[in-house]
């Protein structure tokens, strides 16, 4: 296989994330997988500006010489989504499953479909639903059907790309990929039985939770809120009077599939002191963000939404007991924490970049048809500028 070896990288909202991937006998192996942490994103915007020396840090043991391309997961706080319904004519046999479906793609990804988008770059196109329309009987006739179809654009902040791409060029790779993260994961995490359904996936973070409506072939309706796992652990420093790195560890013991009384307490150590916390007094806290994470979630739905089924992932309320029994209840749906695995990376934190590993594979066999657009409109925008 010509593209032998590749990188992805997962850019979270207090971590980047690396998978170094190579195909050995038609079989794709993780080489190297590293993390490093960094002020990360809040609002639309990094924190700090230290992006790019922790990518220096991340990437430094990368043999660019080696390395085919750099696949880029784009958050969701830099995307945005717009639904167009485009309407295309084809000759007959229509197989809106086949031929037909893989036809109208190509025409919504092209560039005269997605230069009508405006309000960022286009990286991920999704067919939600095709239909035949219909056509006189002249149309009939000539054996030519309209098919309507609604389609998923989702696009990127240009700000966000020119920031990653200058970094990574800068680094010594040239050739960049961008997708939408959680549209990887909706791709690799949510069956097609599950889509002819419906399915909510909110990812939470440490500091950002994406909120993505799946339906039929995309996703329909997206959205994102800085909240997150991160901002739990906040609540505690304020309301307690601790540091926040004893707030870290005392999150991870909170149990709240039980009541405890006056008399129960957390234990919690730290350079060589014991520290007591009132666990009933801890859990109202605790289920008091939750509270404000599901207050959230909700707003970024509709009723019809609530028929979906929903799934979590991300991890952020991995170290909290029965945090999501807490989060059924408040959203009055069952919410059920889903993850996908590769290699030794089998945690819910781990989704984002093993569903892009798994996308970029797809992409290098030849399985999954969409298009590289930021490439695609970088390369025009060097020849209009003639750089």
């Amino acid at each position: 296989m010509q593209n032998n070896k590749f990188l992805v990288l997962d850019i979270g909202s207090s971590k980047l994330r690396l998978a170094e991937l190579e195909f050995e006998e038609d079989k794709l192996e993780l080489d190297e997988y590293q993390e490093v942490s960094y002020a990360g994103f809040t609002d639309g915007a990094f924190i700090e500006d230290d992006f790019e020396s922790s990518c220096k840090e991340l990437f430094k043991d990368c043999n660019k010489e080696e390395i085919s391309c750099v696949y880029v997961g784009v958050p969701s706080e830099f995307c945005g989504l717009t639904v167009k319904e485009i309407t295309s004519t084809f000759d007959s046999p229509i197989d809106l499953n086949g031929h037909t479906r893989q036809e109208f793609l190509k025409y919504a990804e092209s560039d005269e479909m997605v230069s009508k988008i405006t309000d960022g770059i286009v990286i991920d196109v999704n067919i939600l639903d095709l239909s035949k329309r219909n056509s006189s009987n002249e149309d009939e006739n000539s054996g030519s059907i309209n098919i309507t179809g609604q389609v998923s654009y989702i696009f990127a902040d240009s700000n966000f790309l020119d920031k990653v791409t200058n970094t990574l060029q800068g680094l010594g790779f040239s050739d960049i990929e961008f997708s939408s993260s959680v549209n990887a994961q909706c791709n690799q995490m949510i069956t097609e039985n599950m889509r002819d359904v419906g399915v909510v996936l909110v990812d939470i973070g440490y500091l950002t939770t994406s909120v993505a409506v799946v339906k039929g072939g995309g996703i329909k309706n997206l959205r994102s809120f800085s909240l997150g796992g991160a901002h739990i652990s906040a609540e505690l420093c304020e309301n307690l009077n601790m540091p926040f790195k004893i707030a870290q560890k005392l999150q991870k013991k909170v149990l709240l599939t039980v009541d405890p009384s006056e008399v129960d307490y957390y234990v919690v150590s730290s350079d060589d002191n014991d520290y007591e916390f009132q666990a009933s007094k801890v859990n109202k806290i605790v289920n008091a963000k939750i509270d404000h994470i599901a207050l959230m979630i909700s707003k970024c739905l509709t009723e019809e939404d609530y028929a979906y089924q929903f799934i979590v992932t991300g991890g952020a309320l991995d170290d909290i007991k029965g945090a999501m029994d807490v989060l059924s209840s408040k959203l009055g749906v069952v919410v059920k924490e889903e993850n996908i695995a590769f290699s030794d990376l089998e945690e819910p934190k781990y989704s984002a970049i093993v569903s892009l590993i798994k996308q970029a594979e797809q992409k290098i066999r030849g399985l999954n048809s969409t298009l590289p657009f930021w490439k695609k409109i970088i390369n025009k925008i060097k020849s209009w500028f003639d750089f």
